[in-house]
């Protein structure tokens, strides 16, 4: 039995492999069709922030789990190419606010629309039934992610 788990586990493992990797492709492959010096990890900040409206540095590096300067340095290379802007807070000086441009809106949606087209074109592998089963079980797993190591997206 245990031997059969580790098989099982080994194979997950793989197929969490190629899945991600896969995704990386499709975010690479549509960020070389567009005029910005873009990274994944800067798609991800990009796609992280057009989740809310704004967020502080510090949001986006505990939420990316990037140190603050690694998140600074990505920052300041997204400002350049104008897909982010920064705003003082009118209150609290010392508190910078970071959104998304139109640009990088649209940016953000080109590839949320591939992505989703993967995401849709994998799901129909499977029946409503078993959509739904899947779904269920992913979010129990990442309650075990959030709650035993504080992971979570």
């Amino acid at each position: 039995m245990a031997n059969n788990l580790e098989s099982k586990i080994e194979h997950l493992y793989q197929i969490n492999t190629s899945f991600f990797q896969y995704m990386r492709h499709l975010v690479e492959e549509t960020l070389k069709t567009q005029p910005y010096h873009l990274t994944p990890t800067k798609f991800y900040i990009l796609n992280y922030i057009a989740s809310g409206t704004k967020y502080m540095v510090a949001d986006i590096s505990n939420k990316l789990h990037l140190t603050s300067g690694a998140t600074t340095s990505l920052l300041n290379q997204l400002e350049e190419e104008s897909l982010i802007k920064r705003v003082r807070d009118e209150k609290d000086r010392r508190v910078v606010w970071v959104s998304l441009t139109d640009e990088s809106k649209k940016l953000v949606s080109i590839i949320t629309e591939k992505r989703n087209g993967f995401l849709k074109d994998m799901l129909s592998a499977l029946t409503v039934e078993e959509q739904e089963e899947y779904f269920r079980l992913l979010n129990k797993m990442d309650a075990l992610l959030s709650d035993k190591y504080g992971f979570s997206y």
